[in-house]
């Protein structure tokens, strides 16, 4: 069997399932009307027990990496010294502080006495911020939660107020970047530095940490952390500016981001919506006028938002701060189905039935809408498998609402276009729904102007009576343009220019998420952020953790760990060893070491004793109640890491280091659990952006099972994703979790329009496959057209947006309906155009093209070339293309077997006239046959036959 004829046999009978549900629909709108309405309020009770997650560590790394299996592990070997010995060193995670920049207002160097008065006035300022303890209604200043060390409270940066830096500043001879042991460089930011000395720096940082040893503790910290936050808001200072931040800044200002001042943009979107619904189906007259139709479509999809947010909230899955994009995404969806629902309808021939257009449309735009639903559905089905709990969250939350949608525009939207059809065949008016006249019959009646136009109307007698500007517009320009041979030429160039872009685009798009970029730009921390990265060195600690029992004494052991210093002395371009922070060389080098040897019996004793006089390496060393070294740990230092890419490289190389060592040990950092996202973002979408295509592929071929049009379908969408990925670079955005979850996203919506387009060139009847274009876009130009406008004006709000995440999502929103209506509109009707299937040629017209165009041209009824596809509404015809509806074929049979009889064997004299020309149609004009009038007589004046043509 050809493919054509199984496409037609198999489009046939998923047709049927869809005509019968347009039967019940049109005899029970009411009965859905409702059901669909208690359903949408059943599920939005889940309203009532919807929970948030908003910490950026939980939304934005990978769940269950291996970084927090290893920080768990330290946390369970070294024990939180933050109320009795803190050291910066020592620290498991970030840890709980205030932190504030100073940069000297004129860019002099702060390295001088009266710029460092002033440093001491700001420090002593943030030590007089209080707050109220709740048990005891005592004062609480910094000294009081600030974490403590042996010299008092655990500053970062409290070197600056000793004698000893002073007077090392008077002789310019400040070591860089370590001072007394000290690793300096993340204090000063834009400094200059000659032979390892400091010599110019006009910022510095400091970092008050806080107590954390306890849940008390930890309750004071996090309140003194926003006492800080808002005493700084009102530090006056004279030759300095500062910025700060405290360690929950980033979730604060992200959670009230989203949540708070760009959600007004909501109410914004969802007006343009409905003005814009109401204008493009605002075609026709009182009657014929479908504005109403076009806010239900609005009014369908808030109640799908509604319903999916309480149905997936009432599953206990928390709501995160991107899922407040979903909105808009279901706006674009909504709209997309309703456009093509009601152009479906209008496809329908007047003369049919409620019932017979309503099961015409659903064969037909019933199933676009299901392709489409379904690929978007099963695209954030697959995300939502993805490691990262935002991806996770917002694909359920989406998938769901793009279900609820779907449910949604069938058992409301195609209900309200059945009551709506019934307005019009009882020909009342479109606002008050009393029954009205004729234009003419009010004009015949003298009735004003005003009157005839307010309170008149007909039911539409053709596709065109109702159509909006909107509507008309796309197809009258889009049918000229993709159709004549040099814009088909121009088309092909501007699209491998397009794919040289995307490709040049892809292949320099970097990858990483700055953290600036999640806080809004009004905020105080979007300033200390920017000053960070562009001012201050980004180096972090490193611990190598040993976390069993190892003798320390024995060559092996000791020969192993000599091995592992060698490998990090010698990744010079990652990490500086700095043999101060090994407790196990210290211990080796001093005196302890050489008066005690190397005697097992007496080696833990003598560490305990060397320990009392290096506190600031006691907290690495773990004995148990046996005096055993039960864990361990030294630390090196990273070079100045900006780049995401450099910080996840940096910690695979030391996780690479601690496996390829004999002894048991693992590498840990603070920031590993952020690093984490830098190496698992690009295998996690390519991965998941890679099967997506593969179900999408699939899913296609169900409902559309054409090779050809499959795998059009399947290359538009390849080439939609390639512009996202390198047009992002273009556009300054990183390939991130947040854009992640935008390119999952438009997985979807690149099908979308590459589907509509396809699956209307395949329902259509045609002379060739230029008409069956040309009758594609008749169909499915104006849904595509006002579905891409309509999304685009509702995203564009997202453009004033200060969220990152919002920006985001707008951009790449409005670069995959351009790039989707591009495709659809411009490259896919070319391509079928040249080599589209002709499932649907009519045989009639394929078998006697050149009679058939003779005939008619010669008799004078059709003045231009049939490949032209200019209308012309007096001779009885709209485009030249046959639409497909059940029965045509029969109806008509006897038309074609008269037309066959009469145009065999006249065909002689044509084909000279033919021959003559290298183009088949050139000569067409000069033909002329004046024995056989009648056969363009009977085609032309055939009404009924003609309303197909």
């Amino acid at each position: 069997m050809k493919v054509g004829e199984f496409y037609v046999k198999y489009e046939k009978r998923v047709g049927a399932i869809f005509e019968r549900y347009g039967s019940f629909a049109t005899h029970y709108p009411w009965y859905l009307i409702v059901v669909c309405l208690m359903l949408n309020t059943l599920m939005a009770i889940g309203l009532m027990r919807v929970k948030s997650e908003s910490h950026v560590e939980v939304l934005y790394t990978p769940m269950g990496s291996q970084a927090y299996t290893e920080r768990a592990a330290v946390s369970h070997l070294f024990p939180d010294e933050s109320g009795i010995n803190f050291n910066m060193l020592s620290l498991v995670d970030l840890g709980m502080y205030g932190q504030v920049m100073i940069r000297t207002r004129d860019g002099s160097t702060i390295l001088n006495d009266t710029l460092l008065e002033e440093v001491e006035t700001i420090d002593g300022y943030i030590n007089g911020i209080s707050v109220q303890d709740p048990d005891t209604d005592q004062e609480k200043f910094y000294a009081d939660v600030c974490a403590l060390d042996a010299d008092g409270c655990g500053i970062y940066g409290k070197i600056l107020f000793t004698n000893t830096f002073r007077s090392r500043m008077h002789i310019n001879n400040i070591s860089y970047p370590k001072f007394n042991r000290e690793a300096i460089a993340p204090i000063f930011g834009n400094t200059t530095v000659e032979n390892g000395t400091l010599i110019y720096a006009s910022m510095v940082k400091l970092r008050y940490y806080l107590r954390t040893d306890t849940a008390e503790n930890r309750y004071l910290s996090r309140q003194w952390e926003r006492a800080f936050v808002e005493s700084m808001e009102n530090l006056v200072t004279n030759m300095t500016e500062v910025a700060y931040e405290h360690s929950d800044s980033l979730n604060v200002e992200l959670n009230g981001n989203t949540a708070g001042r760009d959600t007004g943009l909501f109410s914004i979107t969802f007006t343009i919506m409905l003005f814009y619904a109401g204008f493009a189906t605002s075609g026709g007259d009182c009657i014929s006028q479908r504005q109403n139709l076009g806010r239900a479509g609005v009014l369908t999809t808030l109640l799908s938002i509604a319903a999916s947010f309480g149905l997936v909230s009432g599953f206990g899955v928390k709501f995160v701060n991107i899922v407040g994009v979903m909105p808009f995404l279901l706006v674009g969806i909504g709209l997309d189905d309703m456009f093509i629902l009601l152009s479906g309808l209008a496809d329908a021939p007047t003369s049919y039935s409620i019932e017979d257009k309503m099961k015409q449309t659903l064969r037909t735009s019933g199933v676009a809408i299901t392709i489409t639903s379904l690929t978007d559905f099963l695209a954030f089905a697959i995300g939502a498998s993805s490691v990262f709990l935002s991806v996770r969250n917002f694909c359920l939350y989406t998938g769901v609402g793009v279900l609820v949608c779907y449910m949604n525009q069938l058992m409301f939207f195609v209900p309200c276009m059945v009551l709506n059809e019934r307005r019009v065949v009882g020909r009342r008016h479109c606002l008050t729904c009393l029954p009205i006249e004729s234009r003419e019959s009010l004009q015949s009646q003298g009735k004003s102007r005003r009157v005839v136009r307010c309170c008149g109307g007909s039911p539409p007698q053709s596709r065109s009576d109702n159509e909006s500007p909107l509507e008309r517009f796309p197809k009258f320009v889009l049918q000229r343009f993709v159709l004549f041979p040099p814009c088909k030429v121009l088309i092909i160039i501007c699209f491998c220019i397009y794919l040289g872009f995307s490709i040049y685009g892809t292949m320099h798009v970097k990858q990483g998420l700055k953290l600036s970029n999640l806080a809004d730009q009004r905020s105080y921390y979007h300033k200390y952020a920017v000053w960070d990265e562009e001012y201050f060195t980004t180096q972090m600690l490193v611990s190598f953790v040993f976390p069993t029992t190892l003798n320390y004494t024995d060559t092996t052991t000791l020969r192993h760990i000599d091995a592992l210093v060698d490998t990090l002395k010698n990744e010079t371009e990652m990490v500086t060893y700095v043999p101060e922070w090994n407790w196990l060389h210290q211990f080796r080098e001093s005196v302890f070491s050489q008066l005690l040897g190397n005697n097992a019996s007496v080696f833990v004793e003598g560490v305990k004793l060397y320990l009392q006089y290096r506190p600031d390496l006691i907290n690495n060393v773990i004995f148990d109640d046996n005096g055993s070294i039960v864990a361990s740990r030294f630390n090196v230092i990273t070079k100045n890491l900006k780049h995401s890419t450099e910080q996840g490289n940096m910690m695979l190389r030391m996780r690479e280091i601690a496996a390829e060592s004999e002894l048991d040990l693992f590498a840990h950092s603070a920031p590993f659990v952020y690093f984490e996202q830098y190496v698992a973002i690009l295998p996690s979408t390519l991965i998941t952006i890679g099967i997506a295509v593969v179900v999408m592929i699939i899913i296609t071929t169900l409902f559309m099972p054409h090779p050809l049009l499959v795998a059009l379908v399947g290359l538009t969408m390849i080439m939609i994703l390639l512009g996202l990925f390198g047009f992002m670079y273009f556009w300054d955005l990183t390939l991130s979790s947040v854009t992640m979850i935008h390119l999952i996203m438009s997985i979807g919506f690149s099908v979308d329009f590459s589907a509509h387009i396809c699956h209307a060139y395949i329902c259509m009847e045609g002379t060739c496959r230029n008409s069956m274009v040309s009758a594609a876009i008749t169909r499915s130009g104006g849904p595509i057209f006002n579905a891409a406008i309509s999304t685009i004006l509702g995203v564009v709000v997202l453009a004033f947006s200060s969220s990152y995440i919002f920006q985001s999502f707008f951009k790449l929103m409005f670069l995959v309906m351009l790039f989707g209506f591009a495709h659809s509109m411009f490259l896919l009707p070319v391509i079928l155009s040249l080599i589209g299937p002709e499932v649907n040629v009519i045989p009639l017209i394929k078998e006697h093209r050149k009679q058939y165009k003779r005939q008619v041209l010669t008799n004078g009824y059709l003045n231009q070339d049939i490949k032209g596809f200019q209308s012309d509404e007096k001779q009885g015809y709209s485009n030249n293309a046959f639409i497909k509806d059940s029965g045509s074929r029969e109806t008509f049979g006897n038309h074609y077997e008269t037309l066959d009889k009469m145009l065999d064997g006249k065909t002689s004299s044509m084909d000279k006239a033919e021959e003559s020309s290298d183009h088949p149609y050139e000569n067409i004009g000069s033909v002329t046959n004046d024995n056989e009038p009648d056969v363009g007589n009977h085609i032309v004046d055939n009404e009924n036959y003609m309303s197909h043509l």
